[in-house]
């Protein structure tokens, strides 16, 4: 009876707990613009972020990374928004322009340049620009290809004009997320972009620096199963092998019973 009381209380120490699902809202700790087709101006500290295509043609895309440390390590992404703000938008814009968002592939410095307007600030050290992930950095760090390094596959939102435009949950968004809360060292952000074709669709939104109005990303995950005792549970074959043993003991027991 000692042995089968001893693996049972083996057995509950090690068995993981019940995980609960949480919730975290985050700002981005860096946003930025490109501004084609120069590779000497930029705005990484202004209020707003800028996409689509101006008047004369050139095309706008906007840079952002959100923060993921606060997610422990193994834990699994149930849920994803990002609520983006338009403040002013284009006279081009149509309701079927669609903001993309691609995961970067390459990290890239915010920088102090500060504009408002569409055709952003002077470049200075330390700034992303259509060509540069880092201005004037040395030995000097050029994207791979201009407007930014970018791959995979894109979430994406309706976004026709001016007000709140949330990318709902999807399991492509989920992905990138879940992406970057497994191997950290690979989260260099997103990149956004709208219909670039169609002229003077350009949008304005708020970024980190523009107050309440600033981007959102809303994550739902589930963290790892832990112990009681705060430590990470066994292995699955170390159970499964403990479990095997709790079984064999109650059957001997049961069999030495029945022979008695």
């Amino acid at each position: 009876m000692s042995r089968v009381r001893s693996i049972a209380v083996l057995w509950i120490l090690v068995c993981p707990l019940a995980a609960h699902a949480a919730t975290v809202q985050l700002r981005p700790v860096a946003d930025a613009t490109l501004f084609a087709p120069s590779g000497d101006r930029a705005s990484g500290s202004g209020a707003f972020l800028f996409i689509g295509s101006i008047a004369s043609g050139e095309a706008r895309r906007a840079l952002l990374r959100f923060d993921l440390s606060g997610i422990p390590p193994g834990s699994t992404i149930q849920a994803a928004s990002l609520r983006l703000v338009v403040n002013r938008a284009g006279v081009g814009s149509s309701p079927e322009d669609r903001a993309l968002l691609y995961p970067l592939t390459a990290a890239w410095g915010e920088g102090p340049s500060e504009s408002s307007g569409g055709g952003g600030d002077v470049a200075t050290a330390g700034d992303v620009t259509w060509t540069d992930r880092v201005y004037l950095a040395q030995p000097p760090r050029p994207w791979a290809q201009a407007g930014g390094d970018y791959a995979g596959s894109p979430a994406s939102v309706t976004m026709p004009g001016t007000g709140v435009h949330t990318l709902q949950d999807s399991p492509t968004l989920r992905q990138h997320i879940q992406a970057w809360v497994d191997n950290p060292a690979s989260n260099h952000g997103w990149l956004l972009r709208d219909d670039e074709v169609r002229s003077q669709n350009a949008k304005r939104l708020f970024s980190r620096e523009g107050g309440p109005d600033a981007p959102m990303l809303t994550i739902e995950y589930t963290p790892p199963a832990m112990s009681d005792n705060g430590d990470v549970p066994l292995p699955g074959w170390a159970l499964a092998l403990l479990g095997g043993a709790l079984v064999s003991a109650v059957q001997r027991r049961r069999n030495g019973a029945r022979k008695g």
